[in-house]
């Protein structure tokens, strides 16, 4: 299939999906699967149907943050590949595709670019308000693919980070790279931003100062939180947002809400 015929038939598959959204940053461990998953499951509470595309082939997490770490995509004998579906968020990722979940996937740029047009073109998403794309770190092969193929159907992107000069620097190149592409930024997250002590109510800033990116301050904080930490470690984080009153779980909500409403989604 030539690109011309891929670039058809990815318009095609996302013809029916009303907003897209990516998360993006230049830095690793900054929370930017559990940003992602938040926002996914945040409209599916409130009557969206949704779609997360995980593109991290390297350190995929959805399928774990969703509670589908077990769960397997199917594929058509037409080469049509179906999500998994858990309520109503339609999930894939190269996990659901490995029998075995703690293999490593070695691969070089090429086969992930073929592999991320593959998922972009054959997938079949059925109707949806919102997708929600979870990029790996950095301005490489997986992020340049999907915001050049992608580049008249993403709504939005929002960049996550953590607190500290040196992570400021680092996600202040994926904003240039936004730039240089001409995508529209939402808004930056700083995640893990503080810390509350349960007992006394003093904030500790852990990690930092608050850094800054050009023009965009951030646009929420959302605070380390140990409850947070066990939903993601038992793959609970849709119990968390659904029921949880803690101040991860409302901040992430409240971030959530923003960067719909910033989308249009709720309209």
């Amino acid at each position: 299939m030539s690109l011309q015929q891929i670039m058809h038939e990815v318009y095609s598959k996302l013809s029916s999906i009303k907003h897209v959204v990516a998360v993006l940053s230049s830095k690793g461990g900054v929370g930017k699967s559990v940003i992602a998953s938040s926002i996914a499951i945040y409209a599916a509470m409130h009557g969206k149907k949704v779609a997360i595309f995980d593109a991290d082939m390297h350190g995929s997490s959805i399928p774990w943050l969703i509670g589908l770490r077990n769960a397997f995509a199917a594929i058509s004998i037409d080469g049509i590949i179906k999500p998994v579906e858990r309520d109503t968020i339609a999930v894939l990722s190269i996990e659901l595709f490995l029998k075995e979940k703690n293999a490593p996937v070695v691969w070089r740029g090429p086969l992930k670019t073929r592999t991320i047009l593959d998922f972009l073109s054959r997938t079949e998403w059925g109707e949806r308000d919102l997708m929600v794309i979870d990029l790996p770190p950095g301005t490489g092969d997986e992020a340049l693919t999907i915001a050049q193929t992608l580049k008249d159907r993403i709504n939005g992107v929002v960049l996550v980070l953590t607190p500290g000069l040196m992570v400021s620097h680092v996600v202040t190149k994926a904003y240039e790279f936004l730039k240089m592409l001409n995508l529209p930024l939402l808004g930056t997250v700083l995640n893990m931003a503080y810390f509350k002590c349960p007992h006394c109510g003093n904030v500790y800033r852990v990690f930092g100062s608050q850094p800054q990116i050009p023009n965009e301050g951030p646009l929420i904080e959302i605070p380390l939180d140990p409850k947070l930490a066990e939903a993601v470690d038992s793959g609970q984080l849709y119990e968390f947002l659904k029921a949880s009153e803690s101040e991860g779980a409302q901040k992430l909500r409240e971030m959530a809400h923003t960067i719909l409403s910033r989308l249009g989604v709720w309209q």
